[in-house]
């Protein structure tokens, strides 16, 4: 389903004014990119992300349909860096190994990544920068022929694992003590990012590692203002865009040059800060990873997936109609079968087919709306993260952008746009609750319509049915109706559980379920539930990268403990709570969770 994607990609690089030969070079040939973008051509989603990360754009913020082999493949990565973040060597090269089962090595996006998990398994063995730095060079080779500095200069297209593996490079020849023109093959990497990769969503995943690397490399020579000065900008990327990898690193990296540059009141500030991302950590049961390496080559993909075969299994069975029904002048029974098992693969044409018999009328799964401009995606994004930052006028802005962009006549859009609308209306309390629901419903019902047998949450909600959802349980619960709030939240926990997808690939739908749901049972009084409903979100932060909402978790699990009759526990959660909430500049949360302190613990939380 991915290769519906080319259309953007090619609109996208007309815009940008780049070449199929710069984008393409080193991943796949020019005639096959002019295919893919002419949408008559199939390609995986690491070469198509690959090619969106060559133009510094991220396919993140676009829920994908994919089929089980696909969402397969994507899994397989996640557990070769698992591997790696445990230093478990034989289970890395067991992986390794069989890379080739899931994903075409003769890729050369796919042969370079597995030649760089190669590199890492001789430094998680033997800690050998020597060999690790000798492969990772290797790796390169495979997309990018040459000096990389050279075309880091010149402002050629490079893509997000290509950076990565740059960074690596530089990080064992430092170790090995060649640090001749490292620093400055850093600034100059770091600013190659900051003005190709023109998607901070995409720029979060390698600028605050560049910047990290740069820093200590500075740091080393004295240079200590220039090391906190990139720091900081490193820092800035992180909370702004919400990440947490690699802020614990940053924030000790800031501290070093804190202590020696003699600033006493940041120095307080910063630590503050460590202690509440440690607590994170120890609250989830984790502990934040001392060595960069893994960091480098870890993963924070925010993106979102539905698997197609998954996707017709659950409607038909929801709907009542036997395989023999839905596939009559579609296909064999057999190959429907196969379909909703996972053991092949949809055809485009006659997927389209099977969900419109079942009266889904949709053809594109590219998130909130459906375009072709990429543009308009990132402006959701901007859009959404404006309520955090209270920044209420700039969001309605956006959003009349949006409408006037989007094609009212499909159903996606007239669904986003009148969900916000309605929002809108809440927050200006020109709407009442039961009203808002009234209509919420019916926006609900153009995509996801009432059946008969009355099951409501009866498929994986695509990401605008998630947000409906939601907001009919908080003007539930704000009504008093908290059993009803919960048993959405139930039920839809159930759906994303029952999903062979993970719920990491459900990232900002889960961040709001687990905070909700973990806040609403802790209102019930159901303590023993709201706990294990929180600590799961804490995991699903941390598995995310996600460190901007996990302040909400531990302040609701705060909550669970002080009724608990817990107040030292109680008292720390509260704290660090509202120490996330401030470092990711939460405006409408920090008040909130500083007065409910003040009060309950009578002195200030600074």
């Amino acid at each position: 389903m991915i290769q519906q994607l080319g259309v953007m990609l090619s609109k996208e690089r007309d815009k940008l004014r780049e070449t199929q030969k710069r984008i393409a070079e080193g991943i796949i040939s020019v005639p096959e990119l002019c295919r893919l973008e002419h949408g008559g051509h199939e390609i995986d989603y690491f070469t198509l992300q690959a090619l969106f990360e060559r133009m510094g754009k991220s396919i993140d913020k676009l829920e994908l349909a994919v089929s089980s082999s696909e969402y397969e493949s994507v899994a397989y990565r996640i557990e070769i860096e698992r591997s790696i973040e445990d230093w478990d060597y034989e289970k890395l090269k067991k992986l390794i190994s069989k890379y080739g089962v899931y994903n075409d090595e003769k890729r050369p996006i796919h042969n370079q990544y597995r030649m760089a998990m190669e590199a890492i398994a001789c430094y998680v063995q033997k800690r050998d920068y020597a060999s690790c730095l000798e492969r990772m060079e290797q790796a390169l080779a495979c997309t990018l022929q040459g000096d990389w500095m050279h075309k880091v200069r010149n402002g050629e297209c490079l893509c997000n694992q290509e950076i990565r593996i740059i960074m690596v490079i530089t990080y064992c020849q430092w170790k090995l003590g060649n640090t001749d023109g490292l620093s400055e093959n850093m600034e100059q990497l770091g600013r190659y990012i900051l003005h190709h990769y023109t998607d901070t969503e995409e720029q979060v995943k390698v600028y605050p590692h560049c910047a990290w690397l740069q820093g200590q490399l500075c740091l080393d020579k004295n240079r200590v203002e220039e090391a906190y000065a990139v720091c900081g900008k490193g820092k800035a990327s992180l909370l702004e865009n919400g990440s947490l990898s690699p802020l614990w690193q940053i924030l000790e990296l800031e501290e070093a040059c804190l202590e020696k540059l003699g600033k006493q009141p940041e120095l307080l500030q910063c630590r503050k800060y460590r202690e509440a991302v440690a607590f994170l950590y120890e609250a989830a049961g984790k502990r934040p990873e001392s060595d960069m390496m893994p960091v480098f080559m870890k993963s924070s993909f925010q993106g979102e997936f539905i698997i197609t075969n998954e996707l017709v299994r659950d409607l038909r069975e929801a709907m009542g109609f036997s395989q023999e029904y839905l596939c009559a002048n579609i296909c064999s029974c057999e190959t429907l079968s196969r379909i909703e098992n996972g053991k092949r693969s949809p055809n485009k044409k006659k997927l389209y087919q099977l969900l419109r018999k079942m009266g889904m009328e949709r053809e594109n799964y590219y998130g909130f709306i459906e375009a072709d401009d990429y543009e308009l995606y990132e402006k959701v994004r901007q859009y959404n993260r404006c309520f955090p930052k209270g920044r209420r006028e700039e969001a309605m802005k956006l959003l009349d952008e949006i409408e006037r962009g989007l094609d009212m006549t499909k159903a996606v859009n007239r669904q986003f746009i009148g969900m916000e609308r309605i929002y809108e209306q809440i927050a200006q309390s020109a709407l009442s609750q039961e009203r808002a629901n009234q209509q919420l419903w019916e926006l609900l019902h153009l995509t996801m319509p009432p059946l008969d047998s009355g099951m409501k949450i009866y498929r994986v909600p695509f990401r605008t049915e998630y947000m409906i959802w939601n907001h009919i349980a908080i003007n539930w619960r704000d009504a008093g109706k908290v059993e009803e709030a919960l048993g959405i939240y139930e039920e839809l926990m159930q759906r994303y559980k029952k999903s062979k997808v993970s719920m990491r690939y459900h990232a900002v739908p889960g961040l709001t379920l687990y905070i909700n749901y973990t806040g609403y049972l802790e209102e019930n009084n159901e303590f023993k539930e709201a706990e294990v409903v929180g600590k799961e979100g804490l995991n699903h932060s941390l598995k995310c990268c996600r460190g901007d909402m996990a302040g909400d978790i531990l302040a609701n699990l705060s909550l669970v403990y002080g009724k608990q009759g817990l107040p030292d526990t109680e008292e720390k959660y509260l704290r660090y709570g509202y120490y996330l909430v401030e470092l990711y500049a939460r405006e409408s949360l920090i008040f909130v969770l500083r007065k409910a302190y003040e009060e309950k613990f009578h002195k200030s939380i600074d």
